[in-house]
């Protein structure tokens, strides 16, 4: 008898209920207007503000901001393509929620797509959809601000569905979810996600390979390829505007390995067209730290004292010794329960102890061919996430592996065990409830499964027994501790042997506080693994005895698993983490320093000195031009500046950078203030002359010393664009008329040719250069600047930025838009029509 359409849809639309329920519970005061306090996001508005300001005003995004790094492509930042109909069409259907429920329904709703192309039982989809969506890290890159990090994980997982229904030869279906979520997955923008999902691709394309050379069904193989390969085809190209312009920018970065400068440094550490390895590896998993995947407080879990609790040794010790309530919550920020390798972290990648041991179980029970693929794929990414610590390795593919050059913390591929581990997880449940074994053969399995799942929790209690629970940078910290309460016993006297002794014996007691903390919180977390092994083992138990029904035992499985991974993730994002959207923007107020500041309506930057980072931190660029500011992707000049100069704090430098005001602390109240540079050079000048180097060396050297004010420096690769030298006119002038951020003008006037050199930084692709109309070659200048040869007589000059790129990619969007749309209702259609015919 046929199922009625309700009857067919019914389980999914419970299914979506129950994502829908569970990610608005757990995100209850985002549905209250509450925002979650993430660093990077706000970082991201200080970014943006200027952009936004400007659309406000004119209607539109610009192309170019001035508000970071004395300024660059803004499309990098926030990009805006009023063609983009079919990512945004799609976008908007499902992105109904408010962030970041909307962030964990998705990931949930993907995962269970997935889950019906493998067919799985209804319970099992449902595990295995919680299971992805809430596993730690996710909830940790919610706590950060990594929204287009989650979020393209979220649609990875419907990517790799589409992928499976075209394998299934279900072609029509397939080719609709594939172009459907490749533009949505593209669309979130990070690419170093995609690459990890492609490799992913690349382990399923090889074992299907090897499958089809057992089969012989080359065509249908060959088929399978084309419409991958389309699919993915159309979701760049439809995501052009973001694709096109990333790349095009990327070759002028420090990911692009962009600098012109020639080192003598370790060559080890460089990479050609890439990042350096110190700087690419700096957040590597550490081997031993991937047990964390099953037990989360392995190394302790996230940087800072969050996790230690009211209760913590640290701080008795530092009571005990009669500490001022004032050392104490100085010494307690440099706590931190994680004592792994990493500069720092906010929380581990924990999968969840169910998920574990029924990845122990696939590996046992499954016999598809999907199990290839999928081990191949989890030692990929196990082996890539461990970074530095297997070098041998990975500096091999950092090498040789096309593009991977371009991304940063390799832990970040600890994404693909996430999946894996997650579809292996949900395909063991479905085998050993659902495969029909013999029980002989069932039991012999179940008891490996025991086996192996016992071997790893005997090591995880050997650890908890053997391991010191010191860190890599807990000496530095105990020196610290030690040395400040040597001074402080001392009262500004020079420490004696017996001072400093007692000093050195109190930092020792609250280090061993401190390692008694994390044994806490290891040996807590421990017992709660073998809790749950035992709970788990007593359900597959009663399954086998046939005391309790499939149903029911799956229930109580999901129940299980989703409680353990809530559990840990609710140390790293609970309603503690809500705050208004005012106190989220708490940290742009206006200070004393802005109000100086904004009395000034000229064009200037300033240089915000009370940052911790400067050149790591957007605030001064939500209100100013900021020679400062936050960015993963810096231009590459500009990081050669700030290395060579601007950290060095050559005036001149920050001079021709026209910084005109630095924000630094009053010494009597340690508030912002605002100094005045007398010496910044303003928005474009003449200089009396011209030094011309051999190269880029010598061009940055010659910034050490140069009076940028009278002369400049250029590479005499780009003398050919300087017809003329220039000559001296005390009487000639250059003046900006107006800056809108895409365009530029100038008015001039002298006697004489003359050499301007503007304070606006050189990219070379898309700025061009006019004098009355005329064209005008750009001259790279002193390292970072803009230059142009200005003849005599008076001109109007305009700088105009229309990068090639972004032009076409928005013309090339809307087409390929439209053409997906046709695919989708095609596909929709003739599935439609293969189904009924079926019925």
């Amino acid at each position: 008898m046929n199922k009625t359409f309700w009857e067919k849809i019914k389980p999914h639309v419970f299914a979506i209920a129950i994502f829908l329920v569970i990610s608005c519970f757990y995100c209850l005061p985002a549905l209250k207007g509450l925002v979650v306090n993430q660093h990077d996001m706000v970082g991201a508005k200080g970014m943006a503000q200027q952009s936004i300001d400007f659309k406000e005003k004119h209607g539109y995004y610009p192309l170019w901001t001035n508000s970071m790094f004395g300024g660059m492509p803004a499309f990098q930042i926030l990009v805006e393509d009023k063609n983009h109909i079919s990512v945004s069409m799609l976008s908007y259907a499902i992105n109904f929620l408010p962030q970041p429920a909307n962030l964990f329904f998705i990931a949930c709703v993907c995962f269970y797509i997935l889950g019906c192309t493998l067919n799985f039982k209804f319970w099992i989809r449902i595990f295995g959809a919680l299971a992805y969506a809430f596993s730690s890290y996710n909830v940790i890159l919610v706590q950060v601000g990594h929204i287009t990090k989650f979020a393209a994980m979220g649609y990875a997982p419907a990517v790799i569905a589409g992928v499976i229904l075209l394998i299934q030869r279900r072609y029509w279906l397939g080719l609709a979810v594939s172009v459907i979520f490749w533009t949505l997955f593209i669309g979130q923008n990070h690419m170093q996600i995609v690459y990890y999902f492609l490799l992913i691709l690349l382990c399923i394309g090889v074992a299907y390979l090897i499958k089809t050379f057992k089969t012989k069904e080359f065509k249908h193989l060959f088929l399978c390829a084309i419409l991958i390969a389309g699919s993915a085809i159309l979701g760049f190209l439809a995501n052009s505007v973001i694709t096109f312009t990333t790349y095009e920018y990327a070759k002028e970065t420090m990911r692009g390995g962009r600098s012109e400068l020639a080192t003598t440094a370790n060559d080890n550490n460089k990479t050609k067209g890439g990042l350096d390895k110190d700087y690419a590896f700096m957040w590597s998993y550490g081997v031993g730290e991937t047990m964390t995947f099953v037990l989360p407080a392995y190394n302790g879990g996230g940087s800072g004292p969050a996790e230690l609790g009211e209760n913590s040794k640290a701080v008795e010790a530092m009571q005990n010794a009669s500490l001022p309530n004032e050392a104490i919550n100085y010494f307690y920020q440099y706590m931190s329960s994680y004592w792994g390798n990493q500069p720092s972290t906010s929380g581990p990648v924990y999968l969840g102890a169910i998920i574990c041991i029924l990845f122990i179980a696939g590996l046992v029970f499954v016999r598809s061919w999907h199990i290839g693929w999928i081990i191949a794929a989890t030692i990929v990414g196990i082996v890539l996430g461990w970074g530095s610590n297997f070098s041998s390795i990975n500096y091999f593919l950092f090498d040789h592996l096309p593009m991977y050059n371009k991304f940063r913390a390799p832990s970040m591929a600890m994404i693909i065990p996430q999946f894996t581990f997650c579809l292996l997880a949900a395909m063991a449940l479905q085998e050993m409830f659902y495969g029909n074994l013999d029980k002989q053969v069932f039991f012999k399995k179940l008891k490996l499964t025991g086996v192996i799942t016992g071997a790893v929790v005997l090591v995880l209690i050997v650890t908890y027994f053997s391991s010191d629970f010191m860190g890599t940078r807990d000496k530095q910290v105990n020196e610290l501790i030690s040395g400040s309460l040597a001074q402080m016993y001392s009262q500004g006297k020079a420490p004696s042997p017996q001072v400093s002794q007692q000093a050195t014996q109190v930092a020792k007691s609250i280090s061993n506080g401190l390692v008694e903390d994390r044994k806490g919180l290891y040996g807590k977390d421990l017992l709660r693994l073998i809790v749950l092994v035992a709970i788990f083992a007593a359900i597959i138990w009663l399954v086998y005895q046939k005391r309790i029904k499939t149903e029911y035992a799956l229930i109580a499985i999901v129940l299980l698993s989703f409680i353990d991974q809530v559990n840990v993730d609710l140390r790293y994002l609970n309603s503690d983490h809500f705050v208004t959207s005012d106190d989220f923007l708490g940290s742009f107020a206006l200070n004393r320093a802005d109000t100086q500041i904004k009395q000034d309506t000229g064009y200037f930057r300033v240089f915000d000195q009370t940052a911790g980072s400067p050149f790591e931190d957007s605030r001064a660029s939500y209100y100013f031009n900021s020679v400062g500011g936050y960015h993963p992707a810096k231009l590459a000049l500009y990081q050669d500046l700030i290395e060579n100069q601007l950290s060095k704090g050559n005036m001149h430098v920050y001079n021709m950078l026209n910084t005109k005001y630095f924000i630094m602390s009053n010494p009597a109240d340690r508030q912002p203030i605002a100094q005045q540079n007398p010496g910044a050079l303003g928005p474009v000048w003449f200089v009396k002359d011209i030094q011309y180097v051999n190269n880029a060396n010598e061009e940055m050297k010659a910034l050490d010393s140069l009076n940028t004010a009278d002369s400049a420096v250029v590479d005499k690769r780009e003398q050919a664009k300087i017809t003329f030298k220039p000559q001296f006119d005390s009487a000639a002038s250059i003046k900006l008329v107006k800056n809108l951020n895409d365009e530029i003008t100038y008015s001039s006037k002298s006697s004489a040719n003359q050499f301007a050199v503007f304070s606006e930084i050189y990219y070379p692709l898309g700025w061009h250069a006019y004098i009355d109309g005329k064209e005008a070659p750009i001259v790279k200048t002193d390292y970072a600047l803009r230059g142009l040869a200005v003849p005599a007589g008076e001109h109007t000059i305009q700088f105009s930025f229309k990068p090639k790129s972004y032009s076409l990619a928005s013309t090339l969007s809307l087409v390929v838009g439209l053409i997906s749309f046709v695919i989708i209702g095609l596909c929709i259609w003739f599935e439609m029509r293969r189904n009924k015919h079926i019925a």
